[in-house]
């Protein structure tokens, strides 16, 4: 099976390099450059990767922090508007509204760590990384919670809140799990071991499988979540106005 894999990458880098050199077709170059080193280079059997290892390399890299920074905007407009919403649906009352501002920082901040995620890639700045990391999916747990207190204090629909409650104690319990399992995995590992390609064969193997699963779990969790504002939204428009305000007008001089 390896033979044969090997055989079919050689013969398709030997075609496009032919075609390459003969009319220096870009899309030939760029396909010949790109193929041995991100479609073939197995190194080791299919699993799941940690999530910032699949962008970390350009061409990825470029596609990963587009989405992501696509994803963070989004999720920044959702955290806000539901921030508004529940402003107009709990009349002011005190307790609801500190713990809608907690809610907005705390949704903001994991927001900001998703950006810096996407900016700064593990292998270029990996503090930068991993502290986006840890403000998106510490400060992410910590929202769900906080929406989730919210939805019982409105007396949201039981089955609701419940949910979201279940959601929140899952990603608590699938984060701790990656955090363990990370930590485990990087002690065991040897000097020789390519972090972004891990072979069955190397030590804490088993480890960083989890800590993948864990981590991939967390995030889908995580963004499911945001599914449950869905039937809030339903009952909702968003409206913008625009209002400009002249020189004159600014000054206090009458038009």
């Amino acid at each position: 099976m390896h033979v044969e894999q090997s055989n079919i990458e050689q013969c398709l880098v030997n075609i496009l390099t032919e075609q390459s050199a003969k009319n220096g077709c870009p899309h030939c170059v760029w396909y010949r450059t790109v193929i041995p080193e991100h479609v073939f280079r197995v190194t080791c059997p299919p699993m799941l990767p940690y999530i910032s290892d699949t962008g970390t390399t350009p061409y990825e890299s470029c596609f990963f922090s587009f989405f992501l920074n696509l994803s963070a905007i989004l999720a920044l407009c959702t955290v806000y508007i539901r921030y508004r919403w529940l402003r107009l649906v709990s009349n002011e009352e005190r307790s609801l509204r500190c713990c809608n501002i907690i809610a907005l920082v705390l949704g903001e901040l994991s927001a900001l760590g998703l950006s810096l995620v996407a900016n700064f890639q593990e292998t270029n700045l990996e503090g930068v990384h991993m502290t986006g990391a840890a403000m998106t999916i510490g400060c992410g747990i910590l929202y769900m919670f906080s929406q989730t207190a919210l939805s019982y204090k409105m007396a949201d629909t039981l089955s609701l809140s419940r949910l979201r409650l279940i959601m929140a104690v899952f990603c608590s319990l699938t984060a701790a799990s990656f955090l363990i399992a990370t930590i485990t995995a990087k002690s065991l590992r040897s000097s020789t071991t390519d972090p972004l390609h891990w072979a069955s064969t190397d030590k804490g193997y088993p480890a960083h499988v989890t800590a993948a699963v864990s981590e991939w779990l967390t995030c889908i969790v995580y963004l499911l979540f945001y599914a449950t504002f869905v039937q809030d939204f339903k009952r909702t428009s968003v409206s913008v106005s625009l209002n400009i305000i002249t020189m004159e007008e600014s000054e206090g001089i009458k038009v």
